[in-house]
């Protein structure tokens, strides 16, 4: 791993880039990243900088982009990903053009209350244009072990590593038994563990799909679309986990809201994904079946995702309050039955 970069060597790398610090806009809200924001000429550049903990992600990010941007830019291709300024791995380097008008759907569904079918027809395209690419040519997108995420928290729920084990709170290791004591869903996780390692039925995943990582850039006067960031996590696995890592931001909305802002009747939740899951097997073509062990999937991975928020809780917060207690059941029965779910969560069946 680097050594962290002074701000002299740092601007001496962005200078070979010809890029120079934007001093009219202020640091970006704080990730796991650094980034600073600069310029190029009119052009303005985010730049992400390998340097300490974010090593490892930003120069997986700017691999993975280099791989799927010609995705998106096929004739009328529904994938739509930020532009790739520059890409330097031995400076540590990644610069993405800025997108002007954009917030992320995490704030557009909070400040409009609006969940259209129309955008998340836009979504599940996208989505199901990359699964079907990268399926029909796995030579162009293969990164070797980089997209195996091997800190993957399914497996951490079925075969606990000592040096996680030994990380976690007295909340947290409670939260982990009540797991591991519920046969049908350990059933249930142990099936997407299985399902993952079925090289013939896999795809190239974002990987960590969530509203803060979707940004609906709507200039005056064009139609908006939706622009999908932050690939560091990116690997090959079990399509259904894309759609149901997404879709359990907006469960989470109807089961367990925790603002007025993110209060989602169930309709309105049924909708959308019913619109999101429809377009996304139209992408898939012919040859891709919308059938019932697709669905139980998405359900397990909406379960999968929603335990993993919870152990989030458990392990900043250090307790389980009766929501985050109240999702954990839900998210279990998902797991264990989830022929339940389909007609909740979606309206099919």
């Amino acid at each position: 791993m680097r050594a962290p970069l002074t701000e002299a060597e740092l601007d001496s790398r962005l200078a070979a880039l010809t890029l120079v610090r934007d001093p009219s806009i202020g640091s970006p809200p704080p990730s796991k990243n650094r980034t600073v924001v600069c310029k190029s000429g009119k052009k303005r550049v985010l730049v992400k900088v390998a340097d300490g903990g974010g090593n490892v992600g930003v120069l997986r990010e700017g691999s993975i982009l280099e791989r799927v941007s010609p995705l998106s830019q096929s004739r009328n291709s529904p994938l739509h990903l930020p532009t790739v300024f520059a890409f330097d791995p031995a400076s540590g380097l990644l610069g993405l053009e800025w997108l002007n008008h954009g917030e992320t759907l995490h704030h557009f569904h909070r400040r409009s209350q609006e969940y259209p079918s129309s955008l998340a027809a836009e979504v599940g395209n996208a989505l199901g244009y990359l699964h079907r690419e990268s399926r029909a040519a796995r030579s162009r997108y293969a990164l070797a072990d980089a997209f195996r995420d091997e800190s993957d928290l399914l497996e951490c729920f079925l075969r606990m590593r000592p040096d996680f084990y030994a990380r976690l709170s007295h909340v947290g290791i409670d939260f982990f038994a009540s797991v591991q004591a519920d046969g049908p869903a350990m059933q249930g996780l142990q099936a997407l563990s299985e399902q993952q390692l079925k090289e013939s039925d896999s795809a190239l995943l974002h990987g960590d799909l969530r509203q803060a990582n979707l940004l609906r850039v709507a200039p005056p006067g064009k139609k908006p679309q939706v622009v999908f960031l932050d690939w560091e996590l990116s690997f090959w696995g079990d399509p259904a986990r894309d759609l149901g890592s997404l879709l359990s931001d907006y469960v989470l909305g109807w089961l367990a809201p925790e603002h007025r802002s993110e209060v989602l009747a169930r309709p309105t939740l049924a909708q959308f994904a019913r619109a999101m899951i429809e377009a996304y097997a139209a992408e898939r073509g012919r040859d891709f079946s919308l059938d019932e062990a697709f669905e139980h999937r998405v359900v397990r991975w909406v379960g999968a995702a929603l335990l993993i928020a919870v152990y989030g809780i458990s392990h900043y917060e250090q307790v389980l309050d009766a929501r985050a207690l109240g999702v954990a059941r839900h998210a279990l029965d998902m797991l264990g039955r989830p022929g339940d779910w389909p007609r909740v969560l979606w309206g099919a069946g």
